[in-house]
């Protein structure tokens, strides 16, 4: 039997990619093998001792991690029973795929909603491979050395995104430290692998909500892509526009 780490739990509107704007039922797993220079979930880079979960009706619940995979279920039993219209469920972090034993445990239980989208950086593959079967949609980051304060992961990048082809939609986050020849380079390994693939270019919002790539960067990030791929959208984080979580 596998314990996992939560970070949060929460019904809200989908906020980035292909699904903006959904009614989701999320569940936020603690650790990240990763330190991103933008990221906006940093409470859940660690794994603590508890995690949250935010209850609409009865408030929010502090509860002790790790949880086997029958606790985390009776957690989700008052949110799901309640029949409010749910467009799925999303699996998130963090990263997620870093604790992808306990999520294959989780998937083969039908209690989550359908479509299961999963939220990751793209760099374990081997991992992926392990609850790919029971996810309907990958959200897959596309970590561009330029604007993460990490290093390259292409050929990471690019075992992730064969594995997940057909399941996948990308992001790439872009602001005004982004090398337009960073995101080349994204485009042309995903040409090279699955140029079917939706790729959206996705502003990074900064602590107040403000955005620092002007338009004319977004025109000029969006037509290098287009010389590689055809289906590039340019989305922000919706959530934050909302003032949602």
């Amino acid at each position: 039997m596998k314990k996992g780490y939560l970070s949060e739990i929460f019904v809200s509107f989908q906020g980035e990619g292909a699904h903006a704007g959904r009614r989701q039922l999320f569940v936020r797993l603690a650790g990240c093998n990763l330190r991103c220079r933008y990221c906006d979930t940093p409470d859940s880079l660690e794994r603590q001792p508890g995690f949250r979960l935010h209850d609409p009706l009865e408030g929010t619940r502090d509860l002790p991690n790790p949880v086997t995979c029958a606790e985390l279920l009776s957690c989700l039993t008052p949110l799901l029973r309640r029949r409010e219209p749910l467009d799925g469920s999303v699996l998130t972090g963090g990263e997620p795929l870093l604790q992808a034993d306990f999520l294959a445990e989780l998937l083969v239980r039908e209690e989550l909603p359908r479509p299961r989208l999963l939220e990751t950086n793209g760099m374990l593959p081997e991992r992926l491979a392990l609850v790919l079967p029971q996810v309907d949609i990958v959200s897959m980051d596309m970590k561009i050395p330029s604007n993460t304060d990490e290093p390259a992961f292409w050929q990471e990048h690019a075992r992730f995104l064969a594995l997940a082809r057909g399941k996948v939609y990308v992001k790439i986050l872009i602001d005004a430290g982004t090398a337009i020849t960073d995101v080349e380079r994204a485009a042309d390994l995903m040409r090279s692998i699955a140029a079917e693939t939706p790729v959206f270019l996705q502003p990074i919002a900064g602590r107040q909500g403000a955005y620092d790539v002007e338009p004319n960067a977004l025109t000029a990030f969006y037509r290098a892509s287009r010389r590689f791929l055809d289906d590039i959208r340019v989305l922000p984080q919706v959530h934050r526009i909302l003032g949602v979580q």
